[in-house]
């Protein structure tokens, strides 16, 4: 769920020349995911977002963020109670992204870049290759906001599709990832 949280990675103009720059995500961020039924759409979101990003000299971007698979909240109990079985978030805690990426630092500020960063996602035990399509805001050159949106799919990941009245979600996995980003926290 939190590769679009790869979006950390478009701060590199906040690597300075002396060395690497640590960024952290900020409390306010989100991780949403939304899923369709044939009956209705679903959409779960995660405040509990943790994430750091190290800006290296020579432009390149080290990424590593996750997310508990339990502090997804779609507002009702009991979908989120299927959503955890049918995750196996007990035997698997975390959704995990690790992306490196590259950007030319801006003329000036505020700056909007879009870049698509190359990365694996690791859900549900399984580990697979991403790229990720962010647009980064750079109000400062320590702080920024970032948005990214990732579709994958729930039988890739190996994950059971929750079902309702017998018909199944949506292999379709929608994650949008809106983030707060800051150096030194």
């Amino acid at each position: 769920m939190p590769a679009a949280l790869a979006a950390l990675a478009l701060l590199l103009p906040l690597a300075g020349p002396e060395g690497p720059v640590d960024l952290s995500v900020r409390p306010g961020s989100t991780l949403a995911y939304t899923l369709v039924h044939k009956f209705h759409e679903v959409t779960g979101v995660s405040k509990a977002v943790e994430g750091k990003a190290r800006l290296l000299p020579g432009g390149g971007v080290q990424v590593m963020v996750r997310a508990r698979v339990d502090s997804f909240d779609s507002g009702n109990g009991n979908r989120d109670a299927h959503m955890l079985e049918a995750t196996e978030a007990a035997r698997f805690p975390f959704v995990t992204l690790k992306a490196v990426g590259a950007l030319p630092p801006p003329a000036a500020y505020p700056a909007t870049a879009e870049v698509t960063l190359q990365g694996e996602l690791t859900f549900h035990g399984v580990t697979k290759p991403v790229a990720l399509p962010v647009k980064v805001e750079l109000a400062a050159p320590d702080r920024a906001s970032a948005t990214g949106k990732l579709t994958i799919s729930l039988d890739g990941y190996g994950v059971e599709r929750p079902s309702l009245l017998f018909v199944k979600v949506d292999d379709a996995l929608v994650v949008t990832a809106t983030l707060s980003l800051a150096a030194g926290l």
